[in-house]
């Protein structure tokens, strides 16, 4: 009897490190436009459901700003003790479940509804294959390629991926985009040029480089002059 309970745990077991590794996928269906649709939706929404869920990422991306530096062994409860001996703290941790409550508050207003099918039978010898997934809102902008509800699922996909923070507006014209690398701060060449002509750097190379064609034109309509005499 303990031998078969021993085998009834083990195959348990088995089974809830398999559920473990089970992840249901959602509505957003993988694609090659997928890292360009998304961007286009978070500067191209006009709705103001479209709208919330920028206003759900900047949100996002200010939590992530505060709770970074906080240590990974601190706990994320504002402990009522933290008011008498660590002032500063608790207003930090209090600030974080006020900005955490207002997302969870916005999150709210979206509905995901369960979808199944069966994919492919089972000949017989083991069960039927079947396809489980989450769908959200069909809603669309006619000049977009990606809803609302797919915008909010890539956004918590990349958090929970450790990727929210490659999601940022550019340095120059404030559009959105997805960072390819850690130090992209600009759409694109054209931005990331126009924002370097405005710096002092660019202003003083400019400066010298016209000063050096001034006297190079200068000399040249001299040795012109002369050439003519």
């Amino acid at each position: 009897m303990a031998l078969q309970l021993s085998h009834m745990l083990d195959r348990d077991e088995v089974r809830l490190k398999r559920l473990a590794r089970i992840n249901i996928s959602g509505g957003l269906p993988p694609s090659a436009t997928l890292f360009n649709d998304f961007p286009k939706f978070l500067n191209g929404t006009r709705t103001m459901r479209g709208k919330r869920i920028v206003m759900i990422l900047e949100a996002m991306l200010e939590l992530e700003r505060l709770t970074s530096p906080i240590p990974p062994e601190e706990s994320m409860i504002a402990a009522l003790e933290w008011k008498r001996t660590n002032p500063k703290k608790f207003r930090l941790h209090w600030e974080i479940a006020k900005r955490e409550a207002m997302v969870q508050r916005e999150l709210s207003r979206y509905r995901f509804t369960p979808h199944v099918a069966v994919a492919m039978g089972g000949g017989g010898q083991t069960p039927s294959e079947w396809h489980a997934w989450w769908k959200g809102d069909p809603k669309w902008e006619k000049h977009l390629r990606m809803n609302s509800s797919e915008a909010l699922e890539m956004i918590l996909k990349l958090t929970e991926a450790g990727d929210l923070t490659r999601l940022r507006r550019c340095t120059q014209c404030g559009k959105w985009l997805i960072a390819r690398f850690r130090h992209q701060k600009f759409c694109s060449i054209k931005c990331q040029q126009k924002n370097f002509t405005a710096t002092e750097e660019w202003k003083r190379h400019r400066r010298v480089y016209m000063r050096k064609y001034y006297h190079l034109r200068k000399q040249h309509t001299r040795l012109k002059i002369g050439r003519r005499r």
